[in-house]
C-alpha cells in the first residue's frame, strides 16, 4: 500500500512538473517590453511660396511748368530803392532807381560799395601778378552824372546811344559796376587787349560778371561792352564762367 502510494504522489510531481508549475525563485519574470512605437513623422509645413512684392506703379514725373519771372511792382517813392531778386541789386531800363538812391556803404576812390571795392583790389592784384594792368575808367555815378553824360551821347553819339543808361537805369549808380581798362585802349577794341583777355578768363573768380555779353542785346538792352563789370559776389559769380549768361536769365527775368 506504501509503496503504491509513493508511486502515485511521484507521479503526480512529474505530471506537475511537465505542465510547469514549478518556478524556480531565481527566474526573471521580466517581460518582453512591446515594440516601442514607431516615431510618427510629422507632416511637412506646406510651404507657402512668397507673396510676390507688387511692383509699384512709377508715379508720373509732373510735367515742369515755366516760373513766373520775378514781378517788380514798385511805384513812386519805393523807387528809391532798386528792385532784388535772391539778394542781387537789378538795375536797368527795366528796373529803375530814383536819384534818392546811393551805395549805402561806400568806399575808396571810386566810391564802390565796400564789398565791391574790396573785391576789385584783389582783383587788381591777381592780374598784377601775372603781368596784367587793370585801370578804372569809371565807378560810381550819380544820377545827376548819368544824366548829365546820356543827355550828351543823345545830342552828340545818337548812333551809339544804347551804349548809354538813361539817369535811373545805370548799374554805375548803385557802387557795383565799374568800367575798367589797361588805361591806353577803350571801348571795343578793349576786348583784345591783355586786360580784357585777363578780365574775361578771370573776373568770376572775384565776384564779378561781364553784364553785357555779346549777342545778348535784346535781353540786357545794352550793346556788347567788354570793359563794364559788375560786382555780384563770388558764389553767385562762379556761375557765368563762360561770360555768355546774362543777370537776367540767371534771376529768371528773361
Amino acid at each position: 500500500m506504501r509503496v503504491a502510494h509513493t508511486l502515485a504522489c511521484l507521479a503526480v510531481a512529474v505530471s506537475l512538473g511537465v505542465a510547469g508549475c514549478a518556478v524556480s525563485p531565481s527566474s526573471d519574470l521580466t517581460s518582453t517590453p512591446e515594440p516601442a512605437a514607431s516615431a510618427t513623422t510629422p507632416s511637412a509645413t506646406p510651404t507657402v511660396p512668397p507673396t510676390a512684392s507688387a511692383t509699384p506703379t512709377p508715379t508720373a514725373t509732373p510735367t515742369p511748368t515755366d516760373t513766373a519771372p520775378p514781378k517788380d511792382t514798385r511805384k513812386g517813392k519805393q523807387l528809391a530803392t532798386p528792385f532784388e531778386v535772391n539778394g542781387i541789386i537789378v538795375v536797368s531800363k527795366k528796373h529803375r532807381i530814383t536819384a534818392a538812391y546811393g551805395p549805402k556803404n561806400p568806399t575808396g576812390p571810386y566810391h564802390l560799395e565796400a564789398a565791391a571795392a574790396k573785391a576789385l583790389t584783389r582783383m587788381t592784384a591777381a592780374a598784377k601778378a601775372d603781368g596784367v594792368t587793370i585801370r578804372v575808367h569809371s565807378g560810381y555815378r550819380n544820377w545827376a552824372t548819368q544824366n548829365a553824360s546820356y543827355q550828351r551821347a543823345l545830342k552828340n553819339y545818337p548812333q551809339n546811344i544804347s551804349f548809354y543808361a538813361p539817369a535811373g537805369a545805370s548799374e554805375h549808380q548803385t557802387g557795383l559796376a565799374v568800367d575798367l581798362w589797361d588805361g591806353v585802349t577803350w571801348s571795343l577794341p578793349m576786348a583784345n587787349t591783355a586786360t580784357g583777355k585777363w578780365l574775361f578768363t578771370h573776373a568770376h573768380e572775384y565776384g564779378f560778371i561781364l553784364r553785357y555779353p555779346n549777342g545778348k542785346t535784346k535781353i540786357t538792352g545794352y550793346h556788347y561792352e567788354p570793359w563794364h563789370y559788375r560786382y555780384i559776389g563770388k558764389k553767385d559769380a562762379m556761375q557765368f564762367g563762360n561770360n555768355k549768361l546774362t543777370l537776367e536769365e540767371y534771376l529768371g527775368l528773361a
